[in-house]
């Protein structure tokens, strides 16, 4: 055993000593969650600026009682005989118009942009404010009140677990970052303890040292399992300190954020029990992931051709977003738990999402571990025969 953890110490020490050891730390430290919130930050620091500032807004036709709401909602009213050509020359934030019964609004965004503006949201508001007032007095003219207008209420509930609507588009960037992360953190070590090897012409020198074959395999396989699970767990912390310090340091900011978009945004919401279960199967999807990587590196001459062997695990990455864009359509069954690589993603999507069940996740347990061993058998194979191991 001190053989292979010796082995391990050797391929993890070759891969922190270059260069990419930044990325392997920066990227789900540092990179992923300030690509994750920094668009709700400057997508709340406009809205802010927007709530403070004088909007312009171009009327014509418009009541003068309406005109003294805008005002009281900080708006600078603007005669205008043409509202929609100076919302677009930008002379006004946003146009309204009142003809025939009927209150136009000029919106300024683009048809890409299918948000509608902060200036038109608050025009919207005080439109229907005095939408409210008009049809109170009108009311009370025969005795009613605007409750008389509705007999019940109607309220719509998510069906999904309080945990899922908590964290937001979170459920679907922590399955993606462990299962992403532990792929790509493991490969490129996985490939430099075994084609790399090759490359570099020091195989030879390696397996002829007095060392058993499987304990060559067992250090490498756990130098790969190490970097994977440092890349996957790095990310997780990286969510969750990113989001609390967002919230705690910008908290201005995402208050001024729409009730949608905040919640999108998300909160950290996992609990310990979620925390490990997560990693407990992270720890055997590495395994298994490792394993692979290790059979078809040894096999591959070159890094290209190790590449290509590659290539189809990293669909799995993509699993994570089909799962969530399809998650209406899509009904997930037992067997998806059993199937490799595939069920440790759909494992981990409903810890997240609050809504496994132990059969599921010992289901996928089991599987991975079995699926982990198999293809570690095949690796072991690999590395003791000769023909393999120097292939060129």
């Amino acid at each position: 055993m001190k053989e292979a953890l010796k082995i391990a110490r050797k391929e993890l020490l070759t891969y922190v000593r270059e260069e990419r050891i930044l990325l392997m730390v920066l990227m789900p430290l540092v990179i992923l969650p300030l690509l994750m919130n920094l668009p709700f930050l400057l997508l709340g620091h406009y809205y802010q600026q927007a709530e403070n500032k004088q909007q312009v807004i171009a009327i014509k036709g418009v009541p003068q009682e309406l005109q003294h709401l805008l005002q009281r909602a900080k708006f600078v009213v603007q005669h205008s005989q043409n509202p929609r050509q100076a919302v677009q020359e930008r002379q006004a934030d946003v146009g309204m118009v009142y003809a025939e019964g009927r209150y136009t609004i000029f919106d300024r965004n683009s048809i890409l942009n299918q948000q509608r503006s902060v200036a038109t949201e608050r025009t919207r508001e005080v439109l229907q404010q005095y939408k409210e007032q008009v049809l109170l007095e009108r009311l009370q003219s025969h005795g009613l009140e605007l409750a008389d207008l509705e007999p019940f209420a109607i309220e719509i509930q998510k069906t999904i677990s309080e945990q899922q609507q908590a964290l937001g588009l979170l459920a679907m960037l922590i399955p993606f970052a462990v299962v992403g992360l532990v792929i790509s953190g493991g490969q490129a070590v996985a490939l430099e303890a075994t084609v790399g090897e090759k490359e570099k012409a020091t195989i030879e020198a390696l397996l002829s040292a007095p060392v058993a074959p499987w304990k060559l395999l067992l250090g490498k396989g756990l130098a790969v399992v190490v970097a994977a699970l440092f890349s996957a767990f790095a990310s997780m912390a990286g969510f969750a300190l990113g989001n609390v310090f967002v919230r705690h340091n910008f908290s201005t900011q995402i208050e001024a954020l729409p009730t949608d978009i905040r919640v999108q945004m998300g909160a950290w919401a996992l609990t310990s029990t979620d925390l490990a279960t997560i990693f407990f199967t992270s720890v055997l999807f590495a395994f298994f992931v490792t394993s692979v990587m290790l059979a078809l590196g040894i096999f591959a001459r070159t890094y290209r051709e190790a590449n290509t062997y590659l290539s189809p695990l990293e669909m799995l990455m993509l699993i994570p977003f089909l799962l969530f864009a399809f998650s209406d359509y899509v009904q997930v069954q037992d067997w998806f738990f059993a199937m490799p690589g595939l069920g440790v993603v759909v494992a981990i999507d409903t810890i997240v999402k609050g809504s496994y069940s132990p059969w599921q996740l010992g289901l996928t347990w089991a599987s991975t571990l079995a699926y982990g061993l198999l293809v570690l058998f095949f690796a072991f194979r690999n590395f003791s025969r000769e023909d393999v191991v120097f292939r060129n």
